[in-house]
């Protein structure tokens, strides 16, 4: 049992390594997330893009108004996060393979003023865009990013335009905090 613990506890250690900036810390409840940011310093900024283009525009639409709603969360900023989930709402209209779940995810994006109940949402939205927009990718790279500490240890996903981890789970308390997992489309 001693060993299953060691184990679990060096996995998280690992997982985080990349978080030069400051010492490795422990997982935050998720229910003592911060609601607004104290700086005014955009935390989502990276010094890498990859640029991606789609069989057809709508796709392009729905991937930069799902990046948007990502920034606002990595800012952990609610109310921009709502502005944006209203955007992304738009974008997906008329397309077909948007589940209702994703819908109601969106909506709840929307209608939530809560960073913590945002986020919950922003992970189905996350699953449901991985498969519809790795379909439809003609050139460039997304990023399919990581973290094992989200929502208590479950771990969640997320779609990234840089190589640079800016986590929306955690924003400023953990942001570098995860892996690519894995990259969609043609690589970069």
């Amino acid at each position: 049992m001693k060993t299953i613990f060691s184990a679990i506890i060096v996995l998280l250690f690992v997982s985080c390594k990349g978080n030069t900036d400051a010492p490795i810390k422990t997982a935050p409840s998720h229910q003592k997330a911060k609601k607004t940011v104290h700086s005014d310093k955009d935390l989502n900024q990276t010094e890498t893009s990859s640029k991606v283009t789609f069989n057809e525009a709508r796709y392009s639409d729905v991937y930069d108004a799902y990046l948007n709603v990502k920034a606002a969360l990595v800012n952990t900023n609610a109310a921009i996060a709502q502005r944006e989930a209203i955007a992304l709402s738009q974008k997906v209209q008329g397309i077909n393979e948007i589940s209702d779940d994703t819908r109601r995810a969106i909506k709840i994006l929307i209608t939530e003023g809560d960073t913590k109940t945002q986020r919950t949402a922003f992970e189905r939205v996350s699953k449901d865009l991985e498969l519809i927009l790795s379909e439809n990718i003609s050139t460039g790279t997304i990023y399919k990013q990581y973290c094992p500490m989200a929502f208590d240890g479950k771990g969640a996903y997320w779609l990234s335009d840089s190589k640079e981890v800016r986590n929306p789970y955690f924003g400023d308390q953990m942001l570098k905090c995860g892996v690519i997992d894995s990259k969609l489309g043609n690589s970069n």
